[in-house]
């Protein structure tokens, strides 16, 4: 069997220029014939420290040099192919000019390779890298750009007045292609010249401009306001080439229709600082961060120039986002193009100093449509036991930020525990309609009724509006302290103080309700299909119940502006795993805790708070605490990439307490504190290098201040988990 092989070559160049073609010289052979198999040589030439397709960090000439890196796959299709249409092929770059190859060879050396067909003509196409596609359909190949972005490392080079933090970007996102037609008769090599398909953003982030600023930086998303389709699974179709050999192949939008598109992040954490437990970077004055951003061409350019619909937003961490409408003009500052972003190129964009300024009012960064149960929530636990509310020599706290400050500091998610108090007075033993809701710290009734921080909470997403940030919400899980729980009713016939409690939430929230300004509740039914832009403005109150007896102590036809869900084991869903009273998925009601009431969401909860140091007792062991942390999180995935309906609402409880061992057998301060720098930065970790596709749910954690050594970097990446991966829209 006669063996012809494909020459290769990359691009010369990615850049705002275009770069010449190279001159393929083909050996005179023999004409080949059908069913001779194209093979290719072999050889390996070492060029750099890295594992990928290399893209110059600096133009040459005005152009982007792009060089091939031993091992990168190539995916070649020809429809005349006479046995199989489709093969994968690894590149051996040339050991003087590393934008060529000097052999490209089957990755599976026992698969039959491309061989020649009955035809004459013979299209040949091809696709860098050949492991992102994800699916081949009548010659069109599908695969994903995604939508987080994070470097896969970071280096830091002094620029002359400080630090340049350069992202290593994921070339694998640096999508090539290439197209040739060959005669069968012609015999030679087939000459395949790699284009850049996808289109680069290079943007240099500049530190503050005060001298001794620093500002610690969070993330920076690439976002159409209008809605168009930067990221995601395409298709991507050669006709346009095969009828003009100066187009671009084009594509059409593949995978998940309702998921959102228009975004790229990312995140501005490297693994490698503070002894290696990773942080986020800061930056100071003079240094800078440069990043890359992939995004879907688009041939007939991203005017910016007219349609200013590309904008990027930098975060500081713990801080309004910074947004930058990209407005392009010929000559401007980054060498960018008159018209605006070239589709194909690196396109340079530099932004202004950064700077730290008001509120975190991060959902208002979102897309409104994106459905509630998709969100990731940064959440407190134990939220109004703070040290301000605590009292006496043992008194323990979970918080050190008042809950004012916690909304202020993008905490949208509150524990809070009451009590019910009869309000009937003399010898009135009282009735259902006496009850109300008082807070409790640490298991012991306050005077401050449960309305007063509903309305502290409300008055946080009024303020949020005063700035123009309309869309902020807040979640409360609210609890009972039973032991603090009144009764009412006769001596002989007194109603408990555990249906009081349910009393004392009907009557509370119907107050609450009839002033809609003050309190902000949200009166409409969650479902899964709920939005944003439902809630934006209001609280979602979700109660736990413990019994029956306190589901069913209220009418079914109650219409409570609250969801309902019972805490413990209660086999009303199925699941893979062996449920525990800390641990389980139950149904959501709505409006009611009657059993007969049944809503079309689940509560799937893990809620512990003292947890058993060296596995020692503890509502969780420590083994179990942490090990239903990972296992909720891994299931999520599993969850959200099944459950299109996205019926699922996840609560995860990361906050709590060390208990026995070398601490007391109840809640000590040093218990709080040991587990909060136990579980931050393990959590931290966790999530960083977590590379799925689902929802974190609402996370409650110790001391919910970004400010704080361990819990800070869990909070922001709990926030960042919003911009990281495609959420689904209404």
């Amino acid at each position: 069997m006669k063996k012809y092989g494909f020459y290769l070559c990359a691009a010369a160049a990615i850049a705002l220029i275009g770069c010449k073609d190279d001159v393929v010289v083909e050996k005179t052979v023999t004409p080949a014939q059908t069913g001779d198999e194209i093979t290719f040589g072999s050889s390996l030439t070492d060029i750099e420290e890295q594992t990928r397709t290399i893209y110059g960090d600096k133009p040459v000439n005005g152009a982007y040099p792009v060089t091939w890196e031993d091992g990168d796959q190539i995916a070649i299709y020809c429809p005349e192919a006479s046995n199989g249409n489709m093969v994968y092929y690894k590149v051996t770059p040339d050991g003087d000019n590393a934008s060529h190859s000097s052999a490209v060879t089957k990755v599976n050396p026992n698969q039959a390779g491309l061989q020649w067909g009955q035809k004459e003509e013979h299209h040949f196409s091809a696709f860098y890298p050949a492991d992102r596609i994800v699916g081949l359909q009548n010659g069109k190949i599908t695969a994903e750009i995604p939508v987080e972005q994070t470097p896969l490392s970071w280096k830091s080079t002094p620029n002359g007045t400080g630090t340049t933090y350069t992202g290593v970007a994921n070339t694998d996102y640096a999508f090539m292609w290439a197209y040739n037609t060959h005669n069968k008769s012609d015999g030679g090599d087939v000459a395949l010249n790699f284009n850049p398909w996808v289109t680069i953003l290079d943007v240099e982030i500049n530190g503050p401009e005060t001298a001794d600023a620093a500002i610690k930086m969070s993330s920076v998303q690439l976002v159409s306001t209008t809605g168009e389709t930067l990221n995601g699974q395409f298709t991507m179709d050669f006709t346009a080439v095969e009828n003009d050999r100066a187009a671009y192949p084009t594509y059409e939008q593949a995978g998940e229709p309702n998921a959102t598109r228009s975004m790229i992040t990312i995140q501005l954490y490297d693994q490698s600082l503070n002894d290696g437990k990773g942080d986020f970077i800061t930056l100071k004055h003079g240094d800078k961060i440069v990043v890359r951003f992939y995004l879907l061409p688009k041939d007939v350019n991203h005017d910016t120039s007219v349609r200013q619909d590309l904008q990027l937003r930098v975060t500081p961490y713990n801080s309004a986002v910074l947004v930058r409408t990209l407005n392009a003009a010929a000559g401007s500052d980054g060498g960018t193009q008159e018209g605006g972003i070239l589709a194909h190129k690196v396109n340079k964009v530099i932004l202004p100093s950064v700077s730290k300024t008001g509120p975190n009012y991060w959902m208002s960064s979102l897309d409104p449509n994106i459905y509630v149960t998709e969100l990731s929530l940064p959440g407190s636990k134990m939220s109004y036991q703070t040290a301000e509310n605590v009292s006496g020599r043992k008194a323990v706290y979970y918080q050190d930020l008042s809950i004012a400050q916690q909304v202020t500091n993008g905490i949208r998610a509150f524990q809070i525990q009451t009590a019910s108090t009869n309000t009937a007075t003399g010898l009135d033993p009282g009735d259902a309609k006496d009850q109300v809701l008082y807070m409790t710290v640490a298991g012991n009734k306050t005077s401050t009724r449960f309305k007063e921080i509903v309305e502290e909470i409300a008055t946080g997403l009024k303020n949020a509006e005063a700035a123009g940030k309309n869309q902020e919400y807040a979640f409360i899980l609210l609890t009972a302290a039973l032991g603090e729980c009144e009764g009412y009713g006769p001596i002989r016939n007194r109603t408990a103080g555990d249906l009081a409690w349910m009393d004392a939430i009907r009557n509370e929230l119907t107050e609450m309700v009839a002033d809609e300004e003050t309190y902000r509740l949200y009166t409409g039914e969650i479902t899964p299909t709920t939005t944003i832009d439902d809630v934006k403005g209001h609280i979602i109150i979700k109660v736990n119940y413990n019994n029956d007896n306190m589901g069913n102590h209220l009418s079914e036809n109650d219409r409570i502006p609250a969801m309902f869900a019972k805490w413990g084991v209660f086999d009303d869903v199925s699941t893979p795993f062996t449920e525990t009273s800390a641990y389980a998925i139950n149904l959501m009601r709505w409006g009611t805790s009657h059993n007969v009431n049944n809503g079309a969401l689940q509560w799937f909860y893990h809620e512990a708070t003292s947890v058993g140091y060296n596995n020692n007792g503890g509502e969780e062991t420590y083994d179990q605490k942490i090990g239903n942390i990972e296992d909720m999180w891994e299931r999520s995935i599993g969850y959200y990439n099944s459950n299109s309906d996205h019926s699922m609402w996840f609560l995860n409880d990361l906050g709590g307490c060390y208990v026995n061992g070398i601490y007391s057998r109840g809640e000590s301060q040093s218990g709080v504190n040991a587990w909060t720098q136990e579980v931050g930065p393990y959590a931290t970790r966790l999530l960083q290098n977590r590379t799925e596709e689902a929802t974190l749910g609402i996370v409650l954690i110790n001391y919910a201040n970004p400010e704080n050594d361990y819990s800070g970097n869990l909070i922001q990446t709990i926030i960042n988990n919003n911009f990281s991966f495609q959420l689904r829209t209404k």
